[in-house]
């Protein structure tokens, strides 16, 4: 080979080598469209997008707002309609498993393989059809139970979380306490209207066992035993009249929990509320900011002695619809929200609790907050999230689901129904609308 075509050889080995790496280099660019709720849209602008829009300058997100229920509902119709979709879309995780079903989401099992491992089963499941998963979860919900520390010592109970923890252990152990508190005190233990009732508590007692309202072969199973007994369980809480009868997020309810006095003759405070930890956030900074220093955190009740203690209640997920314009954009803006240092910063900043399994031993969970009389939250936090089964609860016909058990329970609850036949006949209900056995 003569010496010019070695030099030769190597200039074009040289251009296209810087090439390649040019390529590599480049960056996403272009402008995407973003649904999301205002809570997350909030949060993500303060906390996360400064340092996104400095790590992709070229890029321009623009924020839709939607309620996480009206995101699903909208995205739905866009799919259908073959238009109008945006790049990058978050709903609830309750809302995944139908929109996946209509196909039109991409399939980013090859973009999130190396994530699939930390991130949490309970909500990863929900988006998968076919062995392909279709959306990456951002935020899961761990169930805990919030108890005002002040009326478990008036009614002459530890207010200790180590103690209370353990004297929460199972469903009948907090029942004999909610007695207590209501013999001692005349304060009620938590709200539940029996003629709207949201179902959430009995949906908590079956998820803590890993069952759910259908089988993984897909039969409805809301009629099951295990069903019936927990909602005969949470009838003996409204048997033994320590149960008030205050709506959920209602300017009631948010009196109550934002109530400092134990005598005041118009508005009782409730001693406990379980669910899922972004009350936590919720309650310190806008729904009982005047119960300050009052309030202390453990884990759910398990239906018996050793069982699970962890549930899930909510949590939201992205997908990246098929109709996006510009793919690579949509998931640089997904990746960095849903980045380690991202759902950390967001944790801290709002108690939107990440879905990545590897964060709960940052130092950041051994953090004491004031509001909670200096307890680590957080740790309990993290402990009910690493636990959380996987149960087949949200689904593909959550929102039918959903309805038909809610009704149930409120029959039951009036007195109308025992809970056997109410279960019975939300099960017809949802066998009928589905077309599941």
């Amino acid at each position: 080979m003569s010496k010019l075509l070695k030099v030769l050889l190597i200039v074009v080995f040289t251009f296209t080598l810087g090439l390649v790496t040019l390529a590599q280099d480049v960056k996403p660019s272009g402008k995407i469209v973003v649904w999301m709720q205002q809570a997350n849209m909030d949060q993500i602008q303060k906390v996360v997008l400064p340092a996104f829009n400095e790590a992709y300058p070229d890029i321009e997100v623009e924020f839709v707002n939607y309620s996480p229920t009206e995101v699903a509902n909208q995205l739905a119709l866009a799919i259908q309609g073959g238009a109008g979709a945006p790049d990058v879309a978050l709903t609830e995780t309750a809302q995944i498993a139908r929109i996946v079903d209509l196909g039109g989401v991409l399939d980013l099992t090859d973009y999130i393989s190396a994530d699939l491992p930390d991130l949490a089963p309970s909500s990863a499941e929900l988006g998968k059809k076919d062995d392909r998963y279709y959306s990456m979860p951002w935020d899961i919900a761990p169930v805990v139970m919030y108890y005002r520390r002040d009326i478990f010592e008036a009614a002459g109970l530890s207010s200790d979380p180590t103690e209370v923890n353990e004297m929460v252990s199972t469903w009948d152990k907090y029942l004999e306490v909610c007695k207590t508190i209501k013999a001692e005190t005349g304060l009620y233990c938590f709200a539940n209207n029996k003629a709207n009732s949201f179902g959430d508590i009995w949906a908590n007692m079956l998820w803590s066992q890993g069952i759910g309202w259908y089988s993984p072969e897909g039969q409805v199973t809301v009629d099951s035993p295990e069903a019936v007994a927990a909602l005969e369980k949470l009838g003996e809480f409204w048997a033994a009249d320590v149960l008030s009868d205050d709506l959920e997020w209602t300017d009631n309810w948010y009196a109550v929990l934002n109530q400092p006095a134990l005598d005041d003759a118009v508005v009782q405070p409730v001693a406990t509320v379980s669910i899922g930890a972004w009350m936590g956030g919720f309650l310190k900074n806008w729904a009982a900011p005047d119960t300050a220093g009052l309030w202390g955190v453990v884990e759910l009740p398990a239906m018996v002695e050793g069982g699970l203690r962890s549930s899930n209640q909510g949590g939201s997920s992205y997908v990246i619809p098929e109709q996006s314009q510009n793919v690579a954009a949509a998931w640089a803006f997904l990746s960095f929200v849903n980045s380690t240092e991202s759902q950390l910063a967001l944790f801290d900043f709002g108690d939107i609790f990440p879905a990545r399994q590897s964060t709960y031993t940052d130092p950041l969970f051994q953090k004491t907050d004031a509001y909670f009389a200096d307890q680590a939250v957080r740790e309990v936090y993290a402990v009910a999230g690493a636990a959380i089964p996987v149960a087949p609860i949200y689904g593909m016909y959550y929102p039918v689901m959903n309805s038909a058990t809610d009704t149930a329970i409120q029959k039951f609850a009036t007195g109308q129904l025992s809970a056997a036949d109410a279960l019975a006949e939300a099960a017809s209900i949802i066998r009928s609308e589905t077309g599941l056995q």
